[in-house]
C-alpha cells in the first residue's frame, strides 16, 4: 500500500521498495535454492579458502541477479500481483527440482504449458500443497500486508537506474575477478543456471515467449511439392494400411524384447518382429521429440521453429495420396497433425476403457477395423499412446495388468523403493505389450486383400530414480541413457512382406545398428516408396532390404 513520506511513524514501520526486493532476494537464496547450493558445493568442494571465496562470490552474484530482476519487474502497481506469482512459481519450481531432480528450462516450460488437466492432476499431492502453502502463499501474504513506501515515479525510476548500474558493475567485477571459474561452470555445468530459483523459470518463460513470437512470425514452408509415388506401386493391387504407434515414455531396457529380466513383452515375444535394440531419441520430452521424429531435420541441427512452420512426414504421405489420420490418447500432436485428420479419444464415453478422467490406450482401437474397411484409399494411421507417462504409473493400466508386485501407488515417487517403482513402470510396459498385440491382431485379421504393417517407436524414455533422477525432460546434453534409449520395432503381415518385397533377413542383420529418431522420416518414406528430394537413402533402414525396389527406384530417379 502507498504511504506518506511526511509521516515519520509511517516511514519507521515501512519498507522502501529496494529494501523489500533485497530481503526477498535473500529469502530466495537461503530458503528456495537448497538444491542449487547442494549441487554447487559438490562441484566447488569448500575445503580450501579459495573455494570458500568462490562460493561467496557465487552467493553475491546470484543475490545481485535476483535482486536486479525483482527491481526490473516490480513497480508500485505491479508488485502485489508479481510477488504472489513469483513466490508460488518458485515453490513449484523448488518442489520439482528437489523431488524429481527436474531441470527448469524452455522445454520444461513448454511441457507445462501443453500439459492437459488430467496430466497435471497426476502431480497433485500433499507434499506439493505444503510447498505452495509454506513457500508460496504465506510469503505472499506477508508481502501484501507489509507497508511499502513508494516515492514519486521519477524518484523510483532513478533508484531503479542506480540499482541497475551498480548491479551490472558489481556482476562485471565478479566475472572479471573469477572469470576462469565462472567460464568453467558455464561450459561444463550448464544445468546449474536452470536450478536457480526464481530466475530459472523466469528466464525460461521469457525464452519460451520469445520462441512463440518468433514462430508466429515465421512463414509456413511447403516442402512436399515434388512428392510422388515411384512406379513400384504399379505392381500393388492390395489396399495398404500402415499403423504408426507412438509410444509414450517407454524405455528400451525395460522391454524383455531387449533382454530385460522381467517378462514385460510376452505377447510381442511370440510375434515375428524386426526389433532395433540400439536407438536414441532426439529429445527427452514429448514436446521436443515428436516434432523431431516427423521432421526431415537431424537432431544436431533441429529447429523447433522450422519444424513447426514447415511440412512434416504426415504431409508428405498425404501429398503422396495416402489417407492420413492421427488418433490421440495423449496431449495432442504438437502441431504435427494440423493438416490431416485428427481424432481426440482422451474423453470417450466408454465405461470399460475410460473409468477415470482419462482412457486406457485400448481406446485408440475404437471402431478402427470398420474405419479401415470403409476407407477405399491406402492409409497411414498414427496411434499416439498415453503409454507409461508418469508420475502416476499405476493409473496407466487396468487392474488386471497389475502383475508385478509390490507396486508404487502414489505420485510421490520418492516415497517408493526402487522395486516398487520399477514394478509399477513395468506394468505399464506389460499393458503396452497387450495393446500392441491387439493392434497386430487387428491388422492380421483384415481380409487377405490388405497389406498391413505396424511400426512402433517411443518418443523418449524415463528415469526411475537412478542417480536420484525421476521422470524425463532432462536437457539432452546431460540426459541419462534411460531417457534417450528408446524401443523401435515393426511387424509386417505376410501379404505386406510379399507385395513390398521386404527381405526380413536383411533387416534382422541391422537390428544391432546404432539408430536414432533421425532414421524415422526417411525409413517410413522408403518403406512406402515415396519419392522426394528430402529423402535420404543413407538414413533409410529399409534401403537395400526391399529387393524389387532397387531397379524401379533407379529408373524413376534417373
Amino acid at each position: 500500500m502507498h504511504s506518506n513520506f511526511n509521516n515519520p511513524e509511517t516511514i519507521k514501520n515501512s519498507l522502501r521498495p529496494w529494501q523489500l526486493h533485497l530481503i526477498v532476494s535473500l529469502f530466495f537464496i537461503v530458503f528456495l535454492n537448497f538444491s542449487f547450493w547442494t549441487e554447487v558445493s559438490q562441484i566447488l568442494n569448500p575445503s580450501s579458502i579459495i573455494n570458500l571465496l568462490m562460493l561467496a562470490s557465487v552467493f553475491i552474484f546470484i543475490l545481485l541477479v535476483i535482486n536486479l530482476v525483482l527491481n526490473i519487474l516490480c513497480f508500485k502497481f505491479s508488485y502485489k500481483y508479481i510477488y504472489p506469482l513469483v513466490f508460488i512459481g518458485s515453490a513449484l519450481s523448488l518442489y520439482f527440482i528437489k523431488e524429481y531432480h527436474i531441470v527448469i528450462d524452455r522445454d520444461m516450460i513448454q511441457n507445462l504449458v501443453e500439459t492437459n488437466p488430467a496430466e497435471a492432476k497426476d502431480f497433485i499431492n500433499f507434499s506439493i500443497i505444503l510447498y505452495v502453502l509454506i513457500l508460496g502463499i504465506l510469503p505472499s501474504i506477508f508481502i501484501l500486508k507489509t507497508k511499502i513506501l513508494f516515492g514519486s515515479l521519477k524518484s523510483e525510476l532513478f533508484i531503479k537506474l542506480k540499482i541497475f548500474l551498480l548491479s551490472i558493475s558489481a556482476i562485471s567485477c565478479l566475472l572479471y575477478i573469477s572469470y576462469p571459474t565462472y567460464a568453467s561452470l558455464a561450459r561444463n555445468q550448464r544445468h546449474l543456471s536452470h536450478m536457480i530459483v526464481p530466475t530459472n523459470y523466469i528466464f525460461a518463460g521469457i525464452s519460451y515467449l520469445q520462441h512463440q513470437i518468433k514462430s508466429a512470425q515465421t512463414p509456413f514452408e511447403t516442402l512436399s511439392e515434388d512428392v510422388s509415388l515411384n512406379n513400384f506401386w504399379d505392381r500393388i493391387n492390395n489396399k495398404t494400411v500402415l499403423v504408426l504407434v507412438l509410444g509414450e515414455t517407454a524405455r528400451a531396457d525395460h522391454m524383455s524384447l531387449n533382454g530385460y529380466q522381467q517378462q514385460t513383452t510376452p505377447n510381442l515375444a511370440k510375434r515375428e518382429l524386426i526389433n532395433f535394440e540400439n536407438v536414441q531419441s532426439c529429445g527427452t520430452s514429448t514436446a521436443a521429440a515428436l516434432p523431431c521424429i516427423f521432421s526431415h531435420q537431424n537432431r544436431e541441427n533441429f529447429s523447433k521453429n522450422k519444424a513447426k512452420n514447415s511440412e512434416n512426414l504426415l504431409d508428405f504421405l498425404a501429398k503422396a495420396g495416402f489417407s492420413v489420420q492421427w488418433r490421440d490418447n495423449n496431449t495432442g500432436c504438437k502441431g504435427i497433425c494440423n493438416r490431416v485428420d485428427f481424432i481426440d479419444l482422451t474423453h470417450e464415453n466408454d465405461s470399460q476403457l475410460c473409468q477415470t478422467e482419462e482412457c486406457f490406450d485400448e481406446i485408440l482401437l475404437s471402431q478402427l477395423t470398420d474405419q479401415i474397411k470403409n476407407n477405399p484409399n491406402n492409409q497411414v494411421i498414427v496411434l499416439h499412446q498415453k503409454g507409461s507417462h508418469g508420475p502416476s504409473y499405476y493409473l496407466r493400466y487396468p487392474s488386471e495388468f497389475n502383475q508385478f508386485q509390490p507396486t508404487c501407488t502414489t505420485n510421490e515417487l520418492q516415497k517408493c523403493n526402487k522395486n516398487e517403482l520399477s514394478n509399477s513402470y513395468d506394468n505399464t510396459i506389460l499393458y503396452t505389450d497387450y495393446v500392441l498385440n491387439k493392434v497386430i491382431q487387428l491388422l492380421d485379421d483384415l481380409p487377405k486383400e490388405y497389406n498391413s504393417s505396424m511400426v512402433y517407436i517411443s518418443d523418449h524414455g524415463e528415469s526411475l530414480g537412478e542417480n536420484n533422477i525421476y521422470l524425463h525432460g532432462t536437457p539432452y546434453f546431460m540426459a541419462p541413457d534411460a531417457q534417450t534409449h528408446v524401443p523401435f520395432f515393426m511387424w509386417f503381415s505376410n501379404p505386406f512382406l510379399d507385395d513390398f518385397a521386404i527381405n526380413q533377413n536383411c533387416l534382422q542383420q541391422k537390428q544391432q545398428m546404432a539408430l536414432s529418431h533421425d532414421n524415422y522420416f526417411h525409413s517410413i518414406l522408403g518403406l512406402m516408396h515415396v519419392n522426394t528430394k528430402h529423402y535420404d537413402a543413407e538414413k533409410d533402414i529399409f534401403n537395400s532390404c526391399q529387393q524389387i525396389l532397387l531397379n524401379t527406384t533407379a529408373s524413376v530417379t534417373q
